[in-house]
């Protein structure tokens, strides 16, 4: 009877031993209120649809439709390089403050691939 207790208390010991500093390092989550994720959910919404606008493109385009979230398709892998290029630019001053605004339009002009090539000068041939 003795070793059973003993070996009862090993394995209480033990697993408190792995779970508490478990629990301890664990990730906390946030508890966020309903209207908090409303108002970011309905921000994204607005930020895609305008973006969508400018590449002249649907959602489609970019996200698988079972999971938004995914980042499988080239596109979204893409988008995202340029989202960082865009904020790399307006971080420097193309804000829109005093100077040009620098946005998906600015370069894609409503089309998914921008005309990059330079127009022909008259003078310069």
């Amino acid at each position: 009877m003795k070793a059973r207790q003993e070996v009862w208390r090993l394995f209480w010991t033990l697993l408190l031993a792995v779970i508490v500093p478990v629990l301890l390092i664990a990730p906390q989550s946030k508890s966020q209120s309903p209207s908090t994720i409303k108002s970011e959910d309905e921000a994204m919404r607005e930020l895609m649809v305008t973006w969508s606008r400018q590449l002249g493109v649907t959602c489609i385009t970019c996200h698988d439709t079972s999971n938004f979230k995914k980042a499988d398709k080239r596109e979204y892998k893409i988008s995202r390089d340029h989202q960082r290029m865009t904020q790399v630019m307006i971080d420097n001053g193309f804000d829109g403050k005093k100077g040009p605004k620098v946005d998906c339009f600015k370069c894609h002009q409503g089309q998914l691939k921008p005309q990059y090539k330079e127009k022909i000068d008259a003078l310069v041939k």
